[in-house]
């Protein structure tokens, strides 16, 4: 019998064919039932909506296995057939099925006035723009809660759901457990609008929340009953208390840091922080993970140990540990597996049960799907099992690609100690290795296809950067205890803390400095995902034949070429392409940019700004150039001097290298009484790109048969406002032309329609974003458009509203309802209109 802290690890006996028909797969048997369980959330989607014959299926494979018994093989197969159909049902349950009071009942497409009575569910978090941005929006207060009642005409009524809550003003006394009223505007969370985007509906629709209300002031909101809060609550708000005692003012970044390292809490100030560990790979150690509460619980079994405890009560003490600090936590899906499996091991070691570490995987994956099944669609929940998944299987096999090999103490070795730590030391530096290429292999479809990002220096960035995160978060955690022993030495434990937090901000500062070290890299698909892991466990396979154990190296490198070269190969393909050039219009809310792809490779953006976006760059710019594979730009032309046509500029000129920004005449000219125009000029001229002035008659090559012409406004034009002022461009490729206008109004208008014959266009960029002016009619009759486009907000305007009725008997498409418009135009004179919103493509 083993003894306490030697578990027997069951994947290294070796079964009796006879007594185990099934092999391998009887020595799991509820891994198989986990893979069929995800195979049947997955397939879901894809099935009639059907929940109840689906969970009639279920039950009736259940009750045939039973029956069968006696045939292991038959059962085993009837088993993971009702396994398979439950996946279905509780997807579907949960996808698809709402109370018939649920507030979705009382909710629309567009936005409307509505008073909600909510319970608060959630920690109300405070997003504050990012730090440095050019065009900085006030901070809003979000948070989730459960709706008890809505008020319609007749009075209040019982609803039902889950909510997002979203206020402009933050509301400083909002907390867990209260009874709020609410004033404010409800919709539906938005979709992607862009390619590239987040999905936000989608992420919501995952935790069925379908609804969002937007409070626009505090004081739209009033608490009508204020609970006490649940021992949870008040263990969660005393641990954060232990940890923000002793900080000052000065050390305010390092706190929030350790509060989301140790407790997994978000904060605003932590903005770039979080961008320089996205950019360098290492994003999983800033957050709380189960790595990080393993750790823990294996320093607090150390411990236990150094104090003469036995191993038994040094296992007690461990699992009372991680189960008080996974409550401390923000619930997640990586913290609740790590936790479930201490505990799972912690009973087996204390009860001398053998263990199987497949095993308590598949039973955590199991126990989570069950009660969130669309979880699976996460990223967290896919890395976080993912990666442990490919650290059980693969570390061993990687290992010994590396060529190390197990250390016996009993062979003919050197027996000087020196030699003998040395090569333990050599061992654990490539077991070390072996992990990290093998967690950066497992994770990277995953975060290719939801985030579209490599890292090259992840696996050595993890590495450098994982000693410090350790010593940060062992600091925090013992920040917090020390601190509610000794109270008085706060500002004392609080200055230790800080060092490791200081030195983890410093190193990932100099990591996010390397070449290469954000390649957008284009989402694979499933079938590309699915051949990489083949590849990925062909390798891992112990071949006997020395001949086939080549075929383990070839198939890390063939798992690289799929996952790597096919995608990039087919963007390239698609950005390249001498006969077509691409023109994308896309959805910024209240404000414009247009990302051209012409044949030549001479990515131009035209304006770049928004003023109902916080952050357009990361929101939408940023995703949608990864989505294209584009890591530089190569001009910027700033239509006007009007903050929603260039507020993002001079973000994008340092974050792609933008060669030259091209501004009309007198655009300079408004810096003086605009002081965000005068934020931004005096930056470009600090990054060496001061603008370009360019006039009537400037041509800007684009490859063959491609070129930008300027049409307006002239040098010498005269006093007009910025709208009036507004670059009027030409974009031509072959017979097509797209004319884009900015903002321009009545004056402009006159000015260019003296030459009427140069505005001649198939596709029209509408005139201030689709807005009616007296001389509109006659300016929109001299273009002749097939089709007009227009980025503009989500609420139109009466002018927006007559511009519609203005061009009825031409086809309108807006971004605030057909998300980014993408143009291909071909040589032939053909062009193709796709709107990202899926609404019937127009072909011309």
């Amino acid at each position: 019998m083993s003894s306490v802290g030697a578990p027997v690890d069951i994947t290294a006996l070796q079964l009796d064919p006879a007594r185990a028909p099934l092999g391998w797969v009887a020595a799991r048997p509820l891994l198989m039932v986990a893979i069929v369980l995800i195979l049947g959330i997955a397939v879901s989607r894809y099935l009639p909506v059907s929940a109840g014959v689906w969970v009639g299926l279920s039950i009736l494979f259940s009750i045939l296995s039973v029956l069968m018994r006696r045939r292991p093989v038959v059962a085993s197969m009837l088993i993971l057939f009702a396994s398979g159909w439950l996946g279905v049902s509780i997807a579907q349950l949960s996808y698809s099925y709402y109370r018939t009071d649920h507030i979705t009942h009382f909710t629309t497409e567009t936005r409307r006035l509505a008073q909600v009575e909510m319970l608060i569910l959630h920690p109300p978090r405070i997003y504050a723009p990012t730090f440095g941005q050019s065009h900085p929006m006030p901070p809003k207060q979000v948070t989730t809660a459960r709706v008890t009642a809505v008020r319609l005409k007749t009075g209040w009524v019982q609803a039902s759901g889950d909510m997002l809550v979203q206020i402009s003003e933050p509301n400083p006394r909002l907390r867990v457990g209260q009874t709020v009223r609410a004033w404010g505007m409800i919709d539906r969370p938005a979709s992607s609008m862009n390619p590239g985007q987040f999905d936000w509906a989608g992420y919501y629709r995952q935790q069925r929340i379908l609804v969002s209300l937007h409070v626009p002031h505090a004081n739209n909101l009033i608490i009508t009953e204020d609970h006490a809060p649940s021992l949870m609550q008040q263990w969660r708000a005393y641990t954060r208390d232990m940890l923000a005692a002793g900080f000052t003012n000065k050390q305010s970044v390092d706190h929030a840091l350790l509060r989301a390292l140790v407790l997994g809490d978000s904060d605003p100030e932590l903005r770039d922080v979080q961008e320089q560990f996205r950019k360098t790979g290492t994003s999983h150690h800033l957050a709380i993970s189960g790595m990080h509460i393993a750790v823990m619980g294996g320093v607090v079994f150390m411990i236990a140990r150094l104090c003469r405890l036995s191993p038994r009560k040094a296992w007690m003490i461990a699992i009372v540990f991680v189960i008080a600090y996974g409550l401390a936590a923000l619930p997640s899906a990586p913290v609740v597996r790590s936790v479930l499996l201490w505990v799972a091991i912690g009973i087996a070691i204390l009860t001398r049960r053998g263990m199987d570490m497949l095993q308590l995987l598949a039973v955590v994956v199991i126990a989570m799907l069950v009660y969130q099944p669309l979880d699976l669609f996460n990223a967290g929940f896919q890395l976080s099992f993912g990666t442990v998944l490919g650290l059980i299987v693969l570390t061993k096999p990687m290992t010994r690609w590396f060529g190390a090999r197990s250390h016996d103490p009993t062979e003919s070795a050197p027996t000087r100690w020196i030699i003998r730590a040395a090569a333990y030391i050599d061992s654990q530096i490539l077991l070390v290795m072996a992990a990290g290429l093998v967690a950066w292999l497992v994770s990277m479809p995953v975060i290719a296809s939801h985030f579209s990002q490599l890292n090259p220096w992840a696996i050595l960035s993890s590495i450098v950067i994982a000693p410090v995160v350790f010593c940060a978060l062992i600091a925090g955690v013992f920040k917090i205890v020390l601190t509610a022993l000794f109270p008085g030495l706060a500002g004392a434990f609080a200055w230790i803390a800080v060092q490791p937090t200081s030195w983890m901000r410093r190193g990932v500062e100099w990591l996010g400095g390397l070449p290469f070290g954000d390649v957008p890299l284009p989402a694979p698909t499933w079938w590309m995902i699915g051949l990489f892991y083949v590849s990925l466990l062909v390798a891992a396979y112990p071949w006997e034949r020395p001949g086939a154990r080549i075929i383990t190296k070839l198939a890390y490198v063939a798992a690289l070429l799929v996952l790597l070269f096919l995608p990039y190969r087919s963007t390239i393909t698609q950005t390249t392409s001498a006969e077509t050039m691409r023109v994308t219009l896309l959805a910024v809310g209240a404000g414009q940019c247009a990302v051209v792809e012409p044949p030549s490779g001479r990515i131009t953006l035209i304006d770049a700004g928004s003023l109902s976006l916080a952050d357009p760059v990361r929101r939408a710019i940023a995703p949608f150039l990864r989505y294209r594979g584009i890591t530089q730009i190569d001009t910027i032309a700033v239509s006007h001097a009007n903050s929603d046509h260039f507020s993002a500029v001079a973000e994008l000129v340092e974050a792609y290298g933008a060669r030259e920004v091209m501004v009309a005449p007198h655009f300079s000219d408004a810096a003086t009484d605009n002081p965000m125009l005068a934020e931004t000029m005096s930056h470009l001229r600090r990054v060496q790109r001061p603008p370009t002035t360019v006039v009537p008659g400037h041509i800007i090559p684009m490859g063959t048969n491609a070129s930008l012409e300027v049409l307006w406004p002239p040098a010498d034009v005269g006093e007009l406002d910025a709208n009036d002022l507004s670059l009027v461009l030409m974009l031509t490729h072959g017979r097509t032309k797209i004319l884009f206008t900015g903002d321009i109004e009545n004056q402009a208008m006159r000015g260019l329609l003296q030459k009427p014959e140069k505005l001649q266009a198939d596709i029209l960029i509408a005139p201030h974003h689709g807005s009616s002016e007296s001389e509109t009619s006659a300016f929109v009759k001299a273009v002749s458009p097939r089709v007009i486009l227009s980025s503009n907000d989500r609420t139109l305007t009466g002018k927006q509203i007559r511009f519609e009725s203005l061009v009825s008997g031409i086809p309108l498409l807006r971004t605030h309802d057909r998300g980014a418009i993408t143009i291909d135009l071909h040589a032939d004179g053909t062009y193709a209109i796709t709107p990202h919103v899926p609404v019937n493509s127009d072909r011309k």
